[in-house]
């Protein structure tokens, strides 16, 4: 079973308090009235992260012979949007900042209601993952909203101290962030040695079309695009594995989750470097 000890709970959390104050600190109301004014790009998030995908992990289970627990992980995460991992990655696109925020907060509100909805539709009867969805909606409250409201309160108080404060408290998420990866990153190598070969290739599989689609969808700009595809392949572990360890029949599936959970970091990190690059480019290139 894998489950985090105080110390890495520690630091995820403060990864993601971090992260969403850092956006708050330089997000004013303007800023969110423009994302939400984008009706059809959060639509194609919405289409992308709850049809488009999970039909995705649905299709390659069909087509390849996978064992009954790695089948189920890849289906529950497939079905279950909004990773606050991909935080890390999608805020560092230009000019996307509340952007996603909105996006990842928006998904796992979603993803608390939705998610087992979806599962229902695509998992054998014995395996119906629970929702805790009080204890969701409480994590939801105190580790997104409050920090980015209270970010967004001093953009709006004090400008000048917010932008001061807000490259720090970024700074500190990443190190957070890292140093979670660097301490479970064992537990995580453990689980992948416990998964066939065929069940590893397909969920790099499927993390690559969900980054695929999730650019396709994600609108004319390089920005958006960027911040659609990481949002659409960081799926919600924390939420995955809080609903196989509240379902009776939910240990199985949890060291295919863990094992299938590293596979997410390399290719989105990737992805925004190569993001970050292009824009450099851009940006020297004469007007």
């Amino acid at each position: 079973m894998f489950l985090l000890d105080t110390f890495q709970k520690v630091l995820f959390l403060l990864f993601l308090v971090l992260s969403m104050l850092s956006i708050g600190l330089v997000t004013g109301m303007r800023d969110l009235r423009a994302v939400f004014a984008a009706r059809g790009l959060l639509a194609r998030a919405l289409l992308v992260n709850f049809i488009v995908v999970p039909a995705l992990g649905t299709a390659i289970v069909l087509l390849l012979p996978l064992d009954p627990p790695a089948a189920a992980a890849l289906l529950i995460l497939a079905c279950t949007p909004g990773g606050p991992s991909a935080l890390q990655f999608t805020k560092q696109a230009e000019g996307t900042t509340a952007l996603a925020g909105v996006l990842t907060f928006l998904l796992t509100l979603l993803a608390v209601f939705v998610s087992d909805w979806l599962l229902r539709l695509v998992l054998p009867a014995a395996i119906q993952p629970v929702v805790p969805r009080w204890e969701a909606m409480i994590y939801l409250k105190v580790y997104f909203l409050l920090p980015l409201v209270a970010g967004m309160l001093l953009f709006a108080w004090q400008p000048g101290l917010a932008a001061r404060l807000a490259r720090p408290m970024a700074l500190a998420g990443a190190v957070s962030f890292i140093a979670f990866m660097v301490y479970t990153g064992g537990a995580r190598r453990e689980a992948m040695a416990d998964i066939e070969g065929m069940a590893l290739g397909a969920m790099l599989v499927f993390f690559l079309l969900s980054l695929a689609a999730g650019w396709v969808l994600g609108g004319p700009a390089r920005e958006s695009r960027q911040v659609m595809a990481t949002a659409a392949s960081m799926r919600n572990v924390a939420l995955c594995l809080a609903m196989a360890n509240a379902s009776p029949q939910g240990h199985a599936v949890l060291v295919p989750l863990v094992a299938f959970s590293l596979l997410m970091v390399p290719p989105n990190m990737l992805f925004t470097v190569y993001g970050a690059l292009q824009a450099r480019r851009e940006n020297r290139k004469p007007a």
